[in-house]
């Protein structure tokens, strides 16, 4: 028998489980208020009580000190970690093991071998992994994209992303695992994750990578600071600069691209001014760019519904721009690379990061 057209199905909600309760359950909470006929929250789960009631009563929903609490009750089609990195694989397996698919936050893990046992894990056991990258419904990145694959560039000659933010010692010592190599990672494990995962999402795998970094002026066990040259398997180069040190505020996020025939530099606080954009040809897409940019701080402020509404639409057998285990891989391979790089003060290759 024919199944209805898309449009025409009806789905039962989705049971779902928020782990994390921290300051990125909001963007969590928000989506899943905004898409309320697509999930059903069945529990929220945090050791801190404070933080556990604040989202609980946020959702609606029974509030439990630890997954495996919440799983000896519930068996949520989907369970969503919103919790410090080094937590994600434990977790993941767990919900698996338990029937649910997982949604993530990045990155995958804080050790890539872990993060790929971890996928593997979930694989085996036929259940979906996928990982919130909400950047990739950025609009203006969505553009380049477009640019990129209708070739108006031409031949790459070399890309540039800055990241000047601020994350003053205060914001480290707000939370016990923040700075800390096992549970959060760097400026590159944490705050620029994103941000990697563009650079791998619009220009293509990267080859190996050079690069430097430390605590400059945080107390942390990890890096504040940290420059990463970058060469691509397609024989451009880039490179990614990338600070917590800031004063007093975030600064600028910038992405300049170079080809032989079109430039483009797009920054400020959330990438959206454009300050080049530039083709030898013009096309029809030029002239609203400017419309396009104004578009992003609301598409920003809806990046997880964005991302919720796909893992539905995937969960219900459409098609839809997710992002799963394999390709969240990616960037945490490069920023592996990067790390050991650091050590060694040589130019390291990305490992194959796929299972």
């Amino acid at each position: 028998m024919l199944e209805p057209p898309v449009e025409d199905r009806k789905y039962s909600p989705f049971d779902i489980a928020l782990v994390g309760c921290g300051q990125v359950a909001a963007k969590h909470v928000s989506a899943l208020d905004a898409l309320g006929d697509a999930f059903r929250v069945i529990g929220a789960v945090d050791p801190n009580p404070d933080a556990l009631r604040h989202t609980s009563k946020a959702l609606n929903t029974p509030g439990f000190e630890t997954l495996e609490a919440l799983l000896k009750e519930h068996r949520p089609n989907l369970v969503s970690l919103a919790t410090p990195t080094g937590l994600h694989p434990h977790q993941a397996v767990a919900a698996a093991e338990a029937g649910a698919n997982v949604l993530t936050e990045k990155p995958l893990g804080t050790c890539l071998d872990t993060a790929r046992s971890m996928v593997r894990r979930v694989t085996d056991l036929e259940q979906r992994l996928f990982v919130v990258k909400q950047l990739r419904h950025h609009p203006l990145f969505l553009a380049v994209r477009d640019a990129l694959k209708k070739g108006r560039f031409g031949r790459l000659y070399t890309v540039g992303l800055q990241i000047f933010w601020t994350r003053p010692q205060a914001y480290y010592d707000a939370a016990d695992w923040r700075g800390t190599r096992h549970l959060d990672g760097g400026a590159l494990m944490n705050q620029a994750s994103h941000y990697i995962d563009l650079l791998n999402w619009l220009f293509g795998p990267v080859a190996k990578v050079h690069a430097m970094g430390g605590a400059l002026a945080r107390q942390i066990e990890v890096e504040d600071t940290a420059v990463v040259s970058l060469h691509w398997e397609e024989g451009f180069i880039g490179s990614l600069h990338v600070t917590m040190l800031a004063y007093p505020q975030n600064v600028a996020t910038n992405l300049t691209v170079i080809g032989e025939r079109g430039t483009v530099r797009i920054g400020g606080p959330l990438c959206n001014h454009i300050q080049a954009w530039n083709f030898a040809e013009s096309a029809p897409e030029d002239d609203p760019i400017e419309d396009v940019a104004a578009r992003v701080p609301t598409a920003l402020r809806r990046g997880h519904e964005e991302v919720y509404r796909n893992v539905c639409a995937s969960l219900q057998g459409d098609e839809a721009p997710v992002v799963d285990g394999n390709e969240g891989l990616r960037s945490l391979a490069i920023i592996d690379a990067a790390y050991r790089a650091f050590e060694t003060d040589m130019a390291i290759e990305v490992t194959d990061a796929h299972i």
